[in-house]
């Protein structure tokens, strides 16, 4: 039930009627906030982990079946694999506190604002596992690009990425943990203030 709909009710019902309405959708929409930030951290280190492995299995694969065995490429994959390693001793970690709050609708709150502040340290973990292997591509690649204006390009490449992720970072993570925040101050000003009808679509 949208809080539109709440609000038609509220002209016909009393104010204890139209909180006992409006706490549980509330506490619905909070679930499905709580569900959402944990599925984006959960699809971001399984994205992550998948695309350092691939890129570790492509380098030392390329390195058995060529018989070379350069310094910088090993570097690469090694620092890729302990990445991935990394990142999935911290996704266990997450899961293993995930759940674990209050089964109310401030403790579903604050699952929620752990899991997007997670994605937001992730994210800026990922940025800078990008720029290690950017910084270890560009260097793998001196000695067998020829034209200096392919290697400008290459490093170019990275560097767009790298404002690219910066830009999601700021714009989809940060700005759904502070949602999430603003939302959990607005249900904490409620339970101090007598039952009333709240806005909550602006943080949708």
């Amino acid at each position: 039930m949208e809080f539109d709909e709440m609000k038609k009710i509220w002209d016909a019902q009393s104010n204890q009627a139209l909180y006992a309405i409006d706490e549980e959708a509330l506490h619905k929409r909070v679930l499905k906030k709580k569900e959402r930030a944990a599925k984006i951290a959960s699809r971001s280190e399984l994205i992550m982990i998948r695309a350092l492995l691939i890129s570790f299995s492509i380098i030392m694969g390329a390195s058995i079946f060529k018989s070379k065995y350069d310094l910088v490429p090993l570097v690469l994959a090694a620092v890729m694999l302990v990445m991935a390693f990394l990142i999935f001793m911290r996704r266990r970690k997450r899961l293993a506190w995930q759940n674990t709050f209050d089964q109310s609708i401030l403790g579903d709150m604050e699952e929620a604002i752990a899991n997007a502040e997670y994605q937001v340290r992730f994210s800026h973990m990922g940025k800078w596992i990008y720029v290690v292997v950017a910084v270890l591509s560009v260097a793998a690649l001196v000695d067998t690009i020829e034209e200096w204006w392919k290697g400008a390009l290459v490093s170019l490449f990275f560097i767009v990425g790298f404002f690219a992720a910066k830009w999601e970072h700021q714009t989809f993570y940060v700005s759904q943990k502070r949602n999430l925040e603003a939302m959990r101050d607005k249900l904490e000003d409620l339970q101090n203030e007598e039952p009333q009808t709240t806005d909550f679509d602006q943080y949708i």
